[in-house]
């Protein structure tokens, strides 16, 4: 039942401290889900399956099925993410972002807070991933944007794409 990981979202984000950051995955989640209880009952993608059910295994296997289709798919894309985070799995779906980063720099506060969350949460150091995924970044729209007020996250994954440089609980 998707309500379980609804549930999953809220509470690690409590514990976590990014509350915030969980709501927008519990609505990721859900326009995901509403996007399988839309499909149309007769669709390719029902074939196959016991039942057409809104479940959360046929929800990943949907939306990764369209963000193959379209690398574009924001919403797929971050249903993935809200997925992955609600499972426990152990990247976070931070491996998904480096995309949204290259088309929106303000997106590496994200890829900090799953970093963040999966290290909290799970005790995984997820340095090497964030790197992967900030390297997507435009360096030079990444430098302007640390060199502004709230520029926060843009500097810490400027600092973490230097080499050997670990993420630590502050960041």
């Amino acid at each position: 039942m998707i309500q379980s990981e609804f549930d999953v979202l809220r509470q690690v984000g409590d514990s976590t401290g990014h509350r915030e950051f969980a709501e927008r995955m519990v609505r990721a989640l859900s326009d995901g889900l509403q996007a399988l209880e839309n499909l149309p009952r007769g669709d390719e993608f029902w074939r196959g399956w016991a039942n057409d059910h809104a479940m959360a295994h046929k929800l990943n296997a949907l939306v990764a099925e369209r963000l193959q289709g379209d690398p574009a798919d924001r919403n797929a894309r971050w249903t993935l993410v809200a997925l992955a985070l609600a499972h426990g799995a152990n990247d976070g779906g931070l491996p998904l972002l480096g995309p949204e980063i290259a088309a929106d720099p303000t997106v590496v506060a994200d890829a900090l807070v799953i970093a963040d969350w999966v290290g909290r949460e799970i005790g995984l150091d997820l340095t090497a991933e964030l790197r992967e995924a900030c390297a997507w970044a435009d360096r030079s729209e990444l430098e302007a944007l640390a060199r502004t007020e709230g520029g926060e996250a843009a500097r810490a994954a400027l600092a973490v794409l230097e080499p050997r440089t670990p993420l630590s609980k502050g960041d």
